[in-house]
């Protein structure tokens, strides 16, 4: 590892106990590093999920999940606030695949680093690395730094 400085590192939130802990360290490698702290959280729809009901309850759906990200993303905000931490979030409302949203939107910052639990909330017990997170690890152009 070389002695360059982390200056924009994504936190990839999902509300699971390990990425809240990936966010404590992000936050704080983050105020080492004067870094900016970029906090993204993916809310997934399927497009079965439209006829399922109305698009009014997809949308209710949607809109639901979305607060809830906007809550794990607030809890991050506030630890990186009272760190002194530059910060800020986005959730992604998409369809699409979930590590491809998380790595579009850390090289869409510039990002330098990936931080993400090992496992989100569908992990396995016994999985070694959650298929979002090994996504990531496969697919980013930059380092990704993964929490257990």
């Amino acid at each position: 590892m070389t002695n360059e400085k982390f200056t924009n590192i994504v936190i990839a939130i999902d509300g699971s106990d390990l990425s809240k802990k990936a966010a404590d360290y992000a936050v704080s490698l983050a105020k080492q590093q004067n870094a900016k702290l970029l906090a993204v959280t993916v809310v997934k729809f399927h497009q079965t999920d439209a006829f399922r009901g109305s698009t009014s309850t997809l949308a209710k759906f949607i809109r639901k999940q979305a607060e809830i990200a906007e809550n794990w993303t607030d809890l991050v905000r506030s630890k990186a606030e009272k760190s002194g931490v530059r910060f800020e979030s986005r959730v992604i409302k998409t369809n699409a695949s979930v590590p491809e949203e998380i790595i579009k939107y850390a090289k869409g910052k510039k990002s330098d680093l990936i931080v993400m639990g090992t496992r989100g909330r569908t992990g396995f017990k016994k999985a070694l690395l959650g298929s979002v997170a090994s996504a990531v690890v496969t697919h980013a152009d930059c380092p990704v730094m993964v929490i257990r």
